[in-house]
């Protein structure tokens, strides 16, 4: 799964760099944090256009429909909140990529952060 792929690139990025480095670090997870973010997006207007759907294929349920066409409709409309559930799954997925890419931000610059103290104190 490329999320997966994309988090463990993100995790495994080697943090012995020069400063120069260390910014263009920084910049490429604030950048995958802004991607997850763009995609949760997405999957979240999917997961409302889905339940959307359903709820209009409801509405074609009426007293005078047979029980053949009754089943039909909501077999119709639980395949759009089974779509909605599998993009409220994706979009999971991808808040986790903004928290991980955020925390990796927030653990390097603490470390800057403590360097530059422990340099001042001396």
């Amino acid at each position: 799964m490329t999320l997966e792929r994309d988090i463990r690139t993100i995790v495994n990025m080697d943090e012995n760099f020069e400063p120069e480095e260390l910014t263009e670090l920084r910049i490429l997870r604030g950048a995958s944090a802004i991607v997850f973010a763009t995609k949760s997006k997405s999957a979240g207007d999917k997961v409302v256009q889905s339940a959307n759907r359903g709820k209009e294929v409801l509405k074609r349920f009426k007293p005078d429909k047979t029980t053949d066409e009754r089943i039909e409709i909501l077999n119709e409309s639980l395949g759009h909140m089974f779509d909605a559930l599998i993009e409220n799954r994706k979009q999971i997925g991808n808040l986790v990529g903004v928290a991980l890419s955020s925390a990796l931000i927030s653990e390097r610059s603490n470390k800057e952060m403590k360097k530059l103290l422990s340099k001042t104190r001396r």
